[in-house]
């Protein structure tokens, strides 16, 4: 079953599990519970809170550890609780959403006590383009009023420009502050998190906490926040659908995710032939 001796795969999931829809298919879902059934340990290594996986991954049974806000975090799925997190200073977050008041740019945040966006959520459109991410009833008024009297740890920034220009302008200038690193994660948004947090760095903790050698560990993921992480796996594998800076990180390059491709890779590497050279399919 298993003459790789991996003994933990970390998956990323929008653009690499997940289809197009935001949606799993069923035989990712029996892939995947294959190799936990194996004793395998699944890890979901995701830009997404731990709400976000629930629907998708979270069917898989048993998951005992997730990589969340990309590597700011890692929780139990279970109890929600926080094991390990690397999050952004309170004041440094100020200072930045300070600095971009004036711009067109929707922001939202991961946090300690979930995700918080500010009122016009829903009249900004963006509630029907990414309905995964679930506010409930986190709505405050202003978020840098809310970051000055919460005792939350902050793990992201999550921005929505509101025309290409915006985007484009904020990609090319990169993050303002040192202590905040900025990247593209989506064709149309960006994630901000810590100088220190990212899935590689929260990777190689949790295998250190389980005892397990980063070269037992096999990785995929499609975007820039996983990088890292497949450059510290023992075993990487980029999404056909991955821009060439994330295919030339990897070992193997699978299928699209509208394909199937991680699923596809992981059924053949783990119980049939792991294939010719650097692309596998």
């Amino acid at each position: 079953m298993n003459p790789h001796n991996i003994r933990l795969v970390a998956l990323d999931m929008d653009g690499t599990l997940l289809h197009e829809d935001k949606r799993i298919s069923r035989r990712t879902l029996q892939t995947v519970q294959k190799l936990a059934d194996a004793g395998i340990r699944v890890v979901p290594a995701t830009g997404r809170g731990l709400d976000g996986l629930r629907g998708t991954i979270l069917q898989v049974s048993p998951i005992c550890h997730a990589i969340c806000s990309n590597g700011a975090a890692i929780q139990d799925p279970a109890s929600g609780a926080v094991l390990e997190e690397t999050p952004i200073p309170i004041p440094e977050a100020i200072r930045l959403l300070e600095y971009y008041r004036d711009r067109p740019l929707f922001f939202y945040l991961h946090t300690s006590q979930g995700p918080v966006r500010p009122e016009g959520w829903k009249e900004s459109g963006l509630a029907a383009r990414f309905p995964y991410l679930r506010f409930d009833t986190s709505t405050v008024p202003d978020l840098i009023q809310w970051l000055g009297g919460t005792k939350a740890s902050l793990w992201k920034i999550g921005v929505f420009p509101h025309s290409d220009q915006a985007f484009q302008e904020m990609l090319r200038e990169g993050s303002p502050l040192p202590s905040m690193k900025l990247m593209r994660t989506g064709e149309c948004n960006i994630e901000i998190n810590s100088v220190h947090a990212s899935k590689g760095n929260a990777l190689k903790s949790l295998c250190a906490r389980l005892d397990i050698p980063m070269s037992s560990d096999l990785a995929i993921g499609d975007n820039q926040n996983d990088i890292e992480m497949l450059r510290f796996a023992g075993v990487s594998v980029a999404m056909g659908n991955a821009k060439e800076d994330v295919k030339s990180a990897a070992r193997f390059v699978t299928g699209s995710n509208e394909a199937d491709g991680a699923a596809e890779f992981l059924e053949r590497y783990f119980w049939g032939e792991e294939g010719v050279g650097r692309t596998i399919f």
